[in-house]
């Protein structure tokens, strides 16, 4: 079983993915949510995930500064980021941060996002 963290404040977002992932491939996924930056650094490390669903705009810690948090460990966790909102600032920060991919959530249907988990997941 591949581990996702989900790092997202949108409860019921998380909760939405996380059933649609689960539906689409029942023994393919162990799935943790957590709803805050500080919570989503102390489960990367504990969890050591297969991939991480994050979201820009968190509490505590932002998805970029956790991204960078992760570079500055040599951390190398494929991460799908996540917003409400098209920001190339941010998009563009997401990538040269090692990002595999970004989302606005609102713009894609959740068939789209778990292709692109997949996608991911199989490089």
């Amino acid at each position: 079983m591949k581990k996702i963290l989900i790092v997202d404040d949108d409860k019921i977002f998380s909760k939405v993915l996380r059933d649609a992932l689960v539906a689409a491939k029942p023994d393919a996924y162990e799935i943790v949510s957590v709803y805050d930056g500080e919570e989503g650094l102390a489960k990367i490390a504990e969890l050591k995930p297969d991939m991480i669903v994050l979201d820009i705009m968190l509490p505590k810690l932002t998805g970029l500064e956790i991204l960078e948090k992760l570079n500055e460990s040599g951390v190398t966790i494929p991460v799908l980021m996540g917003t409400q909102f098209a920001d190339l600032e941010k998009i563009s920060r997401a990538v040269e941060l090692g990002a595999k991919g970004y989302i606005v959530k609102s713009d894609y249907s959740l068939e789209h996002i778990i292709r692109q988990i997949d996608d991911i997941l199989k490089d």
